[in-house]
């Protein structure tokens, strides 16, 4: 069973979550469309300033405000949070990505996101997602529900996968990892949308689209997922249909259209 958190500690980490995400997106947003050198990773993965200054912000941000939490981030790694004996019964990490969509970030495309996350013992229990160039913001808390620019929001209520929208960051990559499930899954749906990323799920969450998969995901991409698609009415698994909101991989769905996908496979 999911972790719940009261009322009052969910209000403040939701608060809080919400703020970081916006001012980080503030940051990303003072290079946006402007000029800056792109750098690649060992992975080949694009990294910019606006990343690192993002992420930056956001650690120091939650190291002055909870210095016996932990912080994983995609550009700086991993900080263990000061242990207190409070610390070590319930062990809270967050999760960064400061911009997720780094190449439409690069790219002038307005549908990168900041990602914000908080596991408590390694279990999803907050998300943010923070789209800084059109001023969208969904958040849930585990027992809380999920709001899209501060209302409660939920999934669509779309059962037929013929009137599914689908929306995938990277078709082709996509079809090169899963084949057989993106050939019987293009066949089937109502239409195709890309350039999805962490935006993608933000569409699932608010009923702007029904589908969203990814076929493979690191923590910082994923951590702040299930808690937004769940507490919204949908459904969260990995692609081979496990539940535990950390995968290597994701589909998010209305329950009906979840299952559809599933049988596909």
């Amino acid at each position: 069973m999911a972790a719940y958190v009261p009322e009052d500690r969910a209000i403040a980490f939701r608060s809080f979550a919400e703020h970081i995400a916006i001012k980080a997106g503030l940051i990303t947003l003072e290079y946006y469309r402007g000029e800056f050198t792109t750098e690649f990773k060992a992975d080949r993965s694009p990294v910019t300033i606006a990343d690192r200054a993002a992420e930056t912000f956001l650690r120091n941000e939650i190291s002055t405000r909870f210095p016996d939490h932990g912080i994983i981030g995609e550009e700086f790694g991993e900080t263990a949070g000061v242990v207190t004996e409070e610390s070590q019964e319930e062990k809270y990490t967050w999760v960064l990505d400061p911009i997720d969509g780094t190449k439409s970030f690069i790219h002038g495309i307005p549908l990168y996101t900041v990602l914000v996350a908080l596991l408590l013992n390694q279990e999803p229990i907050l998300g943010v997602i923070h789209n800084p160039a059109l001023g969208e913001t969904v958040s849930a808390v585990r027992g809380h529900g999920c709001l899209f620019n501060g209302e409660l929001c939920q999934v669509s209520s779309c059962e037929r996968i013929e009137d599914a929208r689908l929306q995938l960051t990277d078709p082709a990559d996509f079809f090169r990892r899963e084949p057989h499930l993106a050939t019987r899954l293009f066949e089937k749906v109502g239409f195709l949308r890309t350039w999805g990323d962490a935006y993608g799920y933000m569409l699932v969450a608010t009923g702007r689209a029904e589908i969203m998969i990814d076929p493979v995901l690191s923590v910082w991409d994923v951590a702040a997922l299930a808690p937004i698609i769940e507490e919204a009415g949908g459904t969260f698994s990995d692609i081979e249909g496990r539940c535990t909101g950390l995968g290597t991989s994701a589909v998010a769905a209305p329950a009906a259209l979840h299952k559809a996908v599933m049988a596909l496979r």
